[in-house]
């Protein structure tokens, strides 16, 4: 590699440990969380999520809500498989010399080029799935610390509230399989045998052009669709671990995960895993999936109302949005006090690697 090249990634490795470093001296150190335009036609993320994050992060930051995020320090913006380069570009010649800019892939399994092109154009990279990351290493951005799916359609407010006001709503004896159904994908003709074969599998689809029949519904219709199964089946269209595990133990169902999702145990341990009741499956066929599906709904039964609160306060605890924002906000501090930011050759290539203080 020519010895230009070196300088210039090494001079790239230089500001951004300097940028790091300069976080520590401000005070409050702002901060601002931008959902990408990518989920604004389905409006996914909670109206009231801007209030929650000032609310929790407030005793340690000072949050901006995205209108004034050029404003901030530190703005994480989210990426759902899009390419944001030129989004990210813009919002660069915006925001302040010294501010860190952190984008935070929640597709990086999928979509690998317009993924790499935008984590070209951020400052750190923060993946939801680790087993597929390494081919975000590069010359430009940092790899922070794996900052896995969630349940964020709602905020903790609103589901507690939503679980107050329908204590009377009825568990059907069924699994819910609620899915976009993307025509080329191995799990489609899947989905179809579970409906002719499975009658305890409840399966709802959606063509992957029109989401009515989910989003279309309120944010509470939505929290209550999912309360009124005692389980649901994880299908994940690689092996990735989706936002849907957390959305289905925070509504108190049992989730049936194939053991072919990747970074299921390193997030949620075997451990707890048990303690929850979570079914596991090896195989994704009819037949073992019907057997699955006995397991958890014996599951819940046996568990009952315990069980059912049990799994809700683990993800308000644990694995709601605010937990995901505040998590990636600590991995960048703990960087800059902690690392120095180098340019050189590691195990996934040429690019820039944390290496301890000096």
């Amino acid at each position: 590699m020519e010895h230009g090249a070196f300088e210039l990634v090494g001079g790239r490795a230089a500001d951004l440990t300097r940028r790091l470093r300069s976080l520590q001296d401000r005070k409050p150190l702002t901060v601002s969380f931008v959902p990408s335009h990518e989920t604004k036609f389905i409006g996914y993320f909670s109206n009231k999520l801007n209030a929650e994050l000032a609310s929790a992060l407030g005793h340690r930051y000072g949050y901006l809500p995205p209108e004034r995020g050029e404003q901030a320090d530190i703005v994480i913006l989210t990426s759902h498989g899009m390419d944001l380069s030129t989004r990210l570009w813009q919002l660069r010649e915006k925001v302040r010399k010294d501010a860190v800019i952190a984008i935070w892939l929640w597709d990086n399994h999928l979509s690998h080029l317009n993924n790499y092109r935008t984590a070209l154009a951020a400052d750190f990279v923060f993946p939801s799935h680790a087993y597929s990351a390494g081919y975000l290493f590069n010359p430009l951005s940092v790899v922070g610390a794996h900052t896995p799916a969630c349940s964020a359609q709602w905020t903790t407010d609103e589901v507690r509230s939503m679980l107050g006001s329908n204590t009377a709503v009825s568990r059907m004896h069924k699994a819910l399989v609620n899915y976009v159904d993307y025509p080329a994908s191995w799990r489609s003709g899947l989905f179809r045998e579970l409906r002719e074969c499975a009658p305890e599998a409840e399966v709802l689809l959606m063509p992957p052009g029109d989401r009515s029949r989910y989003f279309s519904k309120t944010s509470e219709q939505r929290f209550i669709e999912w309360m009124q199964y005692k389980a649901t089946i994880i299908l994940p269209v690689e092996k990735d671990l989706s936002t849907r595990v957390f959305d289905a133990l925070l509504s108190g169902q049992v989730p049936i995960v194939p053991t072919s999702v990747e970074d299921f145990d390193y997030v949620i341990s075997p451990q707890i895993q048990k303690e929850l009741g979570i079914v596991r499956v090896k195989e994704v066929t009819v037949d073992a999936l019907r057997s699955a599906i006995s397991e958890a709904l014996e599951a819940f039964d046996r568990m009952g109302g315990t069980g059912v609160r049990q799994r809700q306060e683990y993800v308000l605890g644990h694995h709601m949005l605010r937990h995901r924002v505040a998590s990636m906000l600590g991995n960048i501090l703990e960087m800059a006090q902690k690392t120095s930011i180098v340019a050189g050759i590691g195990k996934f290539g040429f690019g820039l690697y944390l290496a301890p203080k000096t």
